[in-house]
C-alpha cells in the first residue's frame, strides 16, 4: 500500500484541505490511504472514514499535538492509529495515551529548526518511548532537516515513516510510505517492524505562504 502518512485538513486551523477534497486528492495520486493528523484535534475523522470507505482510500486516524514539560515547550508528536482524541499535552503523558489506544508514537520533523523540532529526541528514544520517526517531510525547507532525521532513525534502529505533512490540496502525496499491507492492522504491525519503504519530493515554498494567510482567514477551505 502507499500511504500519506502526515495530512491535515482545515479542522487545522492552518490549513485549508475539505474531507471531500483529501479523498479525491488521494485518489488522484493513486494512494491507497491517507493518515489524517490535524493540529490538536480529531473534528475530521468520521466524515473522512465516511468518504474513505465509499472511495476505497483507507483512513488511518491520527493527531498531530504540541507538548510540553510542565510550561516548558518540548515539540510536536504525531499518534497515528488512534481510537479517541489525545487528551494530554505533557509528552510524557501524550506519548502513554498514543501507546494505550494501540497507537504508534511518531516524531515528526524532528530537526526542522523552522517548525517545532523536538527537544527531548534524544532521551526520548532512549527510554524507548518513541516508535518511529518521519524521515521524509515534504514541509521541510530544506533536504538536510530530512537527511538528518534519515540518519538519526537509521542510527537508533527506529522505523522511517514519510508524509506530505499537506495543508493544501496540491501537496497531498507529496511523500508517501510504502508498505507490503492489505488492512490497517497490517500497516501498523509492519510499520513497527521498520518494514516501510519511504519516497517522496519538497513542496514548493508558495505553501508556507498559503499557510500565513490561512492562520488570517484570508483563504477559504478547498
Amino acid at each position: 500500500m502507499k500511504l500519506d502518512l502526515h495530512v491535515h485538513s482545515f479542522y487545522s486551523k492552518d490549513a485549508g484541505n475539505l474531507p471531500k477534497t483529501i479523498i479525491e486528492k488521494a485518489l488522484d495520486k493513486k494512494l491507497d490511504g491517507i493518515a489524517i493528523t490535524d493540529h490538536n484535534s480529531i473534528k475530521a475523522w468520521k466524515e473522512l472514514n465516511a468518504l474513505g470507505r465509499k472511495a476505497g482510500i483507507k483512513v488511518i486516524r491520527g493527531e498531530e499535538v504540541k507538548v510540553f514539560e510542565e510550561k516548558k515547550f518540548v515539540g510536536e508528536l504525531i499518534g497515528l492509529f488512534l481510537q479517541e482524541k489525545i487528551k494530554s499535552r505533557n509528552y510524557l503523558g501524550a506519548i502513554e495515551e498514543i501507546r494505550a489506544q494501540g497507537g504508534i508514537v511518531v516524531v515528526p520533523h524532528p530537526f526542522d529548526v523552522f517548525r517545532n523540532n523536538f527537544k527531548r529526541l534524544e532521551e526520548t528514544v532512549k527510554a524507548k518511548k518513541v516508535d518511529a520517526i518521519e524521515a521524509l517531510n515534504s514541509r521541510c525547507y530544506f533536504n538536510s532537516f530530512n537527511e538528518k532525521a534519515e540518519k538519526f532513525a537509521e542510527k537508533n534502529s527506529l522505523p522511517k515513516i514519510a508524509g506530505s505533512d499537506a495543508h493544501f490540496p496540491e501537496e497531498i502525496g507529496a511523500a508517501f510510505t510504502e508498505v507490503k499491507a492489505d488492512s490497517i492492522e497490517d500497516t501498523r504491525r509492519l510499520i513497527m517492524k521498520g518494514h516501510t519503504k519511504i519516497s517522496g519530493r519538497k513542496s514548493s515554498f508558495a505553501v508556507h505562504f498559503k499557510t500565513r494567510m490561512r492562520k488570517l482567514n484570508l483563504m477559504k477551505p478547498e
